[in-house]
């Protein structure tokens, strides 16, 4: 693949190190619950924005016409593309359940209510969560 022909946009957001100080030093000094989770195959869940073909994979070459190539539906390991677009399905799921993202940090998402906070913090295919247990 060629930038420009074929992908034009593949940077994906990162968690700053001083954010995760920060939340990890609100988590301990409020005395908040604290989860880490791993999301698998997270980049198998990203849609293409734009249209996406390979050759046949080793095992499927007898299953497609020689010559023909197939055309990607979704995001799949190894496509430059792939951390991007998991970023943003992931990012606009929260933003859709009324999570606030931050202008400082891209990766870290709040939700506010009368009962607490949520905290979420992306670092591509892990997530830290953290918030009062009310929430």
């Amino acid at each position: 693949m060629v930038y420009g022909d074929g992908y034009i946009e593949t940077f994906a957001p990162v968690a700053k190190l001083h954010t995760v100080r920060v939340i990890l030093s609100l988590a301990v000094n409020l005395e908040w619950e604290l989860w880490q989770m791993d999301v698998k195959n997270a980049f198998l869940q990203g849609e293409l924005e734009e249209e996406v073909y390979m050759t046949p994979p080793p095992g499927l070459e007898d299953k497609v016409t020689p010559g023909k190539v197939l055309r990607l539906r979704k995001a799949i390991y190894g496509l430059k593309q792939s951390p991007r677009a998991w970023y943003q399905k992931l990012s606009l799921t929260l933003l859709d359940r009324g999570f606030n993202r931050s202008e400082a940090d891209h990766t870290l998402f709040t939700l506010k209510s009368q009962a607490g906070i949520v905290v979420i913090l992306i670092y591509v295919d892990d997530i830290i969560i953290s918030g009062n247990d009310k929430v």
